[in-house]
């Protein structure tokens, strides 16, 4: 009874350290901040709102730059509802 016991609470353990939110998709904003961190690498962080944002992040630091998102994709539109007109008789 022991070994069921201990093994339960194993596996109830390890998947509440493995649980992840449902929506844990990674923000894609409009504007990229890259920035350079030797070696020919860089680092970009891709989920600023607005240009100044960008260049807040980055503060001017000689070999960063900021660009456009190339992957973002903008809020989702949702189709209009249309209200149907009663005829007039």
């Amino acid at each position: 009874m022991t070994r069921v016991t201990l093994a339960l609470a194993t596996a109830a353990v390890i998947a509440l350290i493995d649980a992840r939110p449902a929506s844990a998709g990674r923000y894609e904003g409009p504007w990229c901040a890259y920035m350079a961190t030797g070696f020919d690498y860089y680092v970009s962080r891709c989920d600023l709102p607005n240009y100044e944002a960008c260049r807040n992040e980055i503060m001017a630091t000689p070999g960063t730059w900021c660009t456009e998102n190339p992957r973002y994709q903008g809020p989702s539109a949702s189709p209009s509802r249309t209200k149907r007109r009663q005829p007039r008789y």
